[in-house]
């Protein structure tokens, strides 16, 4: 996979919570290596301006457009955005929060369209219980949508400000195939008994891996869950995108009709419903949710690109 690791608040836009900024570099660094060894390409972007100094010269806008600038190099499968929680309630625990804006207000050049994520909950909801398991933290439950798992519309930005996360909302192009996750590794305050041990970041950077190793193997067109594809199922990842040398006449045979959506997930938007024998052109398909055992989606030929699930065309 190719990964893109980020240093919370390492960089000239302030915020974050008590002691969290000089706390990340040693999580984030250890995770680095570790996904490094195990053979994924990892690039740590505060330090990969070629002065390993745990700092981006830029604002946290900035650090979230370099995202997406490593992004058209060549695609990134995961951004994995490392902080330290630190509400005012001292609430203890490790949890990753999912990109969920839909509704919130952005200054970013967003879609509008970027509700919750498949992929992005699975492998979330993975990383967070191998941290769990390895560090002695416990997963967070207050104010997530599952243990250790939290939606973007229930951060403090979100839930309080009305806001996007702004690593979220100028990633959104990418959000087809890179999965993006901000993990909370504990709480700053108190939480840094365990965050403090020497041990800490190693054993968050093999949970990490160990976490995505699990999560690769499983496959899955339904977020990497079924083994319908990844490695050994005869498909690439979840989210690639596949065109096609031509573009291909379809013709809609489901009698109810079919839904053409935003992205290739059963919740996410309907652009269109069309009825039997409507005709398109694809020009790609996609890995994505898998309906009746079958995760392969048309994208269509024009400029909308949406998405149309391929057990119910001919």
């Amino acid at each position: 996979m190719r990964i893109i690791v980020v240093q919370g608040h390492r960089n000239t836009t302030a915020g974050g919570a008590d002691g969290e900024a000089a706390r990340t570099p040693r999580i984030a660094n250890a995770i680095t290596a570790a996904l490094k060894g195990r053979g994924h390409d990892v690039h740590c972007l505060q330090n990969d301006d070629g002065s390993a100094d745990d700092w981006y010269d830029g604002s946290l806008d900035a650090v979230a457009r370099r995202v997406i600038w490593y992004d058209r190099q060549a695609p990134v499968d995961l951004m994995l955005d490392c902080h330290l929680e630190g509400d005012a309630a001292g609430t203890r625990g490790v949890f990753a929060i999912f990109p969920d804006g839909d509704g919130l207000q952005t200054l970013t050049p967003y879609d509008g369209s970027d509700s919750a994520n498949t992929l992005d909950r699975a492998l979330g909801t993975t990383i967070a219980a191998a941290i769990a398991a390895r560090t002695g933290l416990s997963l967070r439950t207050r104010g997530c949508v599952a243990p250790g798992l939290m939606s973007e519309k229930q951060t403090g930005v979100g839930a309080d400000l009305g806001w996007r996360l702004a690593m979220f909302g100028y990633t959104v192009p990418a959000r087809a195939h890179m999965v993006r996750l901000v993990v909370e590794f504990g709480n700053a305050v108190t939480d840094r008994a365990l965050i403090d041990r020497p041990d800490f970041a190693a054993n968050c950077g093999a949970a990490v891996a160990d976490a995505i190793a699990r999560h690769q193997g499983g496959g899955g067109g339904e977020g990497g869950k079924d083994g319908k594809d990844g490695p050994g199922g005869g498909l690439p990842p979840f989210g690639t995108i596949v065109p096609l040398p031509a573009p291909r006449l379809l013709t809609v045979t489901a009698a109810a009709g079919l839904n053409a959506r935003k992205y290739a997930e059963l919740d996410q938007p309907i652009m269109a419903t069309w009825p039997a024998g409507t005709q398109f052109q694809a020009g790609a398909w996609v890995v994505g949710e898998a309906v009746a055992g079958n995760p392969i989606w048309w994208i269509t030929a024009d400029a909308r690109q949406w998405r149309v699930w391929s057990g119910g065309t001919a």
